[in-house]
Parts: structure tokens; sequence; C-alpha cells
């Protein structure tokens, strides 16, 4: 009988942590169901020396945060702690002391300014409207609570851009049954009722600040089903919120954390049979198939229609199933009632090799880790295939029932981004082109063929509005290749920007298949001494191997030069996903060791004939 996952990590901790056990630590936390169980595990793997030997194993991205809360929270950062190890990421998590959130920023964040987090949530409750509100039944007096706290939030907002910056957190905030039913006269309750949502939907209204994440109390309170703390709790502790609903919390704020730092998952691989469709269309042919209509072909209907506006927001889908590749594509193709077609699909793998190896080749062939897939299958057995085998492929848990199929799927938020672009938007579309290049490559005679005729181009642009949120974007989401691994916020970067501190531009690309869209980013600073320095640079991967990096920093070297530089420095800063560039500088005639590397601009070596450059406004330049 397997040891139950809590009980594992236990163990896990008394032997101490290898690297080997580390990477046993995020399926581990994923397997376990009781929030309270999650709580607990967070706490086992959040003391001092743990932390320091997780630390030490490299398999964890850090990350700093700051929570603050109205009321007590001491279960959040344990279930924080847990939700993102489970995603292979480190929280280091600064907290202050009880409903201090008004204080802590408005006096210039003296706890958290230091820490510096990322992200910092803010958890308010009903107290943080009632605290000013001198008679509770004065409904007059609470709708003028209510209309006055979200311009309070505004402000708060203001001062916590200053210290302790990053991405801030709020909620909209639950009017709790004790009280609410204070009121006796349902025209009082009403009133206090309509007041209350009038101040969610404007404190929902703050979402559209930069940086500024607004998540929905009643949202969570339907995943998590329990919403105020027990009565005794709220007395002895000042709970105002139940561990189920602290646990859903926790959870949200970990994918806004993981989108933060561009770890959100880019691809749904979706099994056919029994899945996507009911039956088995090689057993039960094409027409027999259950897709729309009455139940279970509804619920398989309404899980495609997810995996659809999934796509339409950037989402790669592929098919990973058992079945003859023909009989698969034409089931796809020709049933009248699919809502996926066979160009919703950037990868098909349809054979009767294991699952695991068919998701590995897809992340493969897309050019994409498989810790930023989600496998969706009916088979309890292929699930569990997966996750022995790629643990850090995202299963989503289905029932048994397809009922639920597209409900598990959405809960899970794997895909939250804090912004879309329209580049997000096309990806699906740029991927296609993508395979079509790499048809391309395979029919042509040499490397150097296929680069010429792909036709190659490349414009830079200045950073500005239309292309703000992509660059931000960029920055945030690139893993691979980020030189450095610097992360920048909208707000840092404007301020950067305005201030002349850094210059920042945008990379767009297009070729013979089509736009492939703004696909690199790059800030640069100059130095007291004059150099400049290409403080990151950092590249879609859907462009890797095309020379257009070369390019980018070969006109980067040109425009110091023609300014006078004396010369260009760069870096590189070992993550755990940019270790192939390592010598990415050097092999461009940059000298130096250790990350650190500078170009002296006396010798350029030429541009790569394949790759045309724009004439637009985008000429490099350092104020």
């Amino acid at each position: 009988m397997a040891e139950a996952p809590l009980a594992a990590l236990r163990a896990l901790k008394r032997s101490g942590i290898t690297e080997a056990a580390a990477g046993r630590i995020p399926g581990l936390l994923r397997a376990i169901d009781d929030p309270v169980d999650r709580e607990t595990a967070g706490l086992l793997l959040t003391g001092s020396a743990v932390r320091t030997a997780l630390a030490g194993t490299g398999r964890f991205t850090p990350v700093r945060l700051g929570l603050l809360a109205s009321s007590t929270v001491d279960p959040v950062p344990p279930l924080l702690a847990a939700a993102l190890l489970a995603e292979g990421v480190q929280a280091e998590t600064g907290t202050t002391g009880f409903d201090q959130w008004r204080f802590e920023i408005l006096a210039g964040a003296p706890n958290l300014k230091e820490l510096a987090p990322a992200v910092t949530a803010c958890l308010l409750d009903d107290t943080a409207v009632f605290d000013k509100v001198a008679d509770p039944l004065d409904v007059v007096e609470v709708e003028e609570r209510c209309a006055g706290l979200p311009a309070e939030l505004d402000t708060w907002l203001t001062a916590f851009e200053g210290a302790p910056g990053g991405i801030a957190v709020l909620n909209t905030i639950p009017l709790s049954a004790l009280r609410r039913d204070r009121w006796v006269d349902y025209a009082s309750k009403a009133r206090a009722e309509a007041a209350w949502h009038r101040m969610n939907a404007a404190i929902l209204d703050l979402a559209g600040r930069a940086g500024v994440v607004v998540l929905s109390a009643e949202s969570l309170t339907g995943r998590a089903g329990a919403q105020a703390a027990s009565d005794r709790m709220r007395h002895l502790g000042g709970h105002a919120w139940s561990t189920d609903f602290l646990d859903a919390y926790a959870r949200e704020v970990a994918r806004v954390v993981l989108a933060r730092l561009g770890r959100a998952r880019k691809c749904l691989v979706l099994d056919l049979d029994h899945t996507l469709w009911g039956g088995v269309v090689g057993d039960d042919g094409v027409a027999a198939l259950k897709i729309g209509g009455a139940y279970p072909g509804s619920a398989h209907a309404e899980l495609q229609s997810l995996a659809k506006d999934l796509s339409r927001q950037g989402v790669l889908l592929a098919v990973a199933s058992k079945n003859d590749d023909a009989v698969a594509r034409d089931a796809v193709a020709t049933h009248p009632d699919m809502v996926l077609t066979a160009d919703d699909f950037s990868a098909f793998r349809a054979d009767w090799n294991p699952k695991p190896g068919n998701v590995s080749s897809v992340a493969g062939a897309l050019n994409i880790g498989t810790d930023a897939m989600v496998f969706v299958d009916d088979n309890p057995a292929e699930r569990g295939l997966m996750e022995h085998q790629l643990p850090e492929v995202a299963v989503v848990p289905l029932p048994a029932d397809p009922a639920g199929y597209a409900a598990a799927l959405a809960r899970g938020g794997w895909f939250n981004q804090l912004a879309l672009t329209d580049e997000d938007r096309e990806r699906g579309a740029l991927y296609r082109a993508r395979a079509r290049r790499e048809e391309a490559r395979a029919d042509a005679v040499s490397v150097e063929d296929y680069l010429r005729e792909l036709d190659t181009a490349i414009t830079v642009e200045a950073y500005g509005t239309l292309n703000a949120g992509r660059i931000v974007q960029l920055f945030g989401k690139t893993n691979q290749f980020n030189l450095t691994g610097l992360r920048y916020g909208a707000d840092d970067v404007a301020r950067r920007v305005e201030t002349g501190e850094a210059a920042f531009f945008g990379v767009r690309a297009a070729d013979a298949f089509g736009d492939n869209g703004l696909v690199g980013a790059l800030a640069l600073v100059r130095e007291p001494d004059g150099d400049w320095t290409i403080e990151n640079f950092v590249l879609s991967c859907r462009v890797f191997s095309r020379n257009i990096e070369d390019t980018v920093v070969g006109l980067v070297l040109r425009a110091a030069r023609d300014a006078g530089a004396p010369g260009v420095r760069g870096r590189h800063v070992p993550t755990a996903k940019n270790g192939r560039f390592a010598d990415f500088y050097p092999a461009l005639g940059f000298t130096g060791a250790g990350g650190e590397f500078r170009h002296d601009l006396t010798r350029l070596a030429e541009l790569p004939d394949w790759v045309a450059v724009g004439t637009g406004e985008g000429k490099f330049h350092v104020s």
C-alpha cells in the first residue's frame, strides 16, 4: 500500500532533503486533498533548516511575497508555501501585525520594503468597512462608508506603488451573515446589500490599475464551500475565514505569483475517447460518438467548448490519444458536432505509444517544457502513469461523471495570466505557422538555405503605449532565453523610461509564413563610464535558432559605437532554464568570465544576411 503523501513528506524531512528527495515534493504536495493537511505540509517545509536545504537543491525558483490582512490569516503562509512548492517555486513570505494593512502601506511599508516582495496579497473582510462605522444599524452611514472605501483603497494603492511595490492582490469583501442579520427590516437589508454590491463593483474596477489584481471572494467561496470561520475561532483567534476558504485563497494567490514569474501553463493536452467525445472511435465508428445534444454528449461538447475558449486566449491545444492516427483525425474532421477542429490543435499524437512519451514529444515540437503542460484524460491509469513518469505535468483530476469534466479543468486556473495581449490571442496560429516552418526546414538542402528561404525580417520598436503590455509580458513570461532572469513590472518600466534611467525596446519578427508578432524585449542602461549595458534580453522560444538574437545584439553594438560609447556590457545570470545560453555573449565577440561580459566595439561581426532589418523608429538608444 502506497504511503500517504503527508507521511511521506514527514519521512523526507526526517531523512534529510537531498536533490532526489526534493524532486518528489511537488508530486506529494499535489496529491494532498485536505486543506488542513496542506497547511501541515506547508509548515513542515518552511522551517529554517528545511528552507535552506530546499534552496540548496536548485530545484525551486525563489520568490518573495508579502501578506497583509484585516483579520487573523496565520494558515495562509504555509498554505501558500505548499501551493507554490507544488509548482516548483519556493516562497519567502513577509507579514505584519494583526490588522496592520492600512498602517503598513501608508507608513511606507516599514516591514515589507526591505523584503521587496514581487507580489503582496491583502485579504480584507468586512471589518475593513465596519471599523469606521459608528452605528452599524445606521444604513445611511453604512452606505456612505461603502461608497468611500474604494477611493480609500485607490489611495492605498498609490502609496503601495512607492513601497513595497510589485503586484498588489486585493479581494472583494463579503458581507458576513452576522452583520447582515442585525437588521430586522427587509428594506434596510436590501439597502445595505445594494450598497455592498456597488462597493465591490468599484473594488473590482481597481483591477484596471497597472499591477493590481482583484480576486472575487464569491468565486473563491464557490470553490471552498464554507467561507466564514466558525464562531468559536472568530472569538478565540480573531479569524474571519474558514480554512477551506483560506486554502482556496492561497491557491489563487499562487496562480497570480506563477503568472508574475512567467510560470503559467501554456499547453492543454487532451485525450479523445471518453474525453473529448463519448465512445471509442476505433470500436464504435465516427457516427456513434456522443458529442453535443443530450447527456452525456452535452458534457463532452462542454469540455470542447472550454478548450476552444482557452485556445482563443493563447493556450495551445494538443491531442494525446491511444488510437490509429487516420481514424482519430477523420473523427475530428468529419463529426458534425465537433466544437474543436483540426486547425485548433498545434500538435496531434494518436498512436499506441505510452502517453508520457507523446506528451514529451509534443513539448519538444512546440519548444516548451513539459512543466508548461496540462493533461486531461478520463482514464485514471493514464493519469497515474503521467503523474509517475512526468510529475511536472499538471494532471487534471477528472471525476467519474463527464458532467464535471469542464468544471474540473476550469477550476484549476493553470493558464491564468495577469493580462492578455494580441500576441496571446494569436498564439495558436503562430504555432501552426511554426509547424509549417519546421516542414520547410526538413525539406531544405542546408540550414542556411532554409534560413534564407524563411525570409525573416525584424523591426525594433521603442517602448510605447501600444507595445508596453507585450514588452512587460515578455520579460515576465520568458524563461529559456532570459539572459539575467530579471522581470519588470509595468509601473517599474514606465517609471524608468520616464526618468531616463533605462530604455526598453521590443523586437517584432515576420517571415515567409506570416507575422510572428512581438517576440523579443530588451532593456538598456548607460553606465557612469559611458558603456551601455544590456540589462536583460528575452526572446520567445518560437523564434530560436534563426539568428534573430545575434542580429539584435549586433544592432545594439552598432548603435552604441555610433553614439560614441566605449563598450557594451552583457550579463548571463544562471537560472533553472537559461543554461543553454551561457555562452551567448562570448559567441558574439564579448570577453569576460563568470557571467560578466564586455564588447569593446573595435571589431563587429557581420550581421546574418538572412535576417532583414526594418527601417522603423527603433534604432537602439540610451539616455
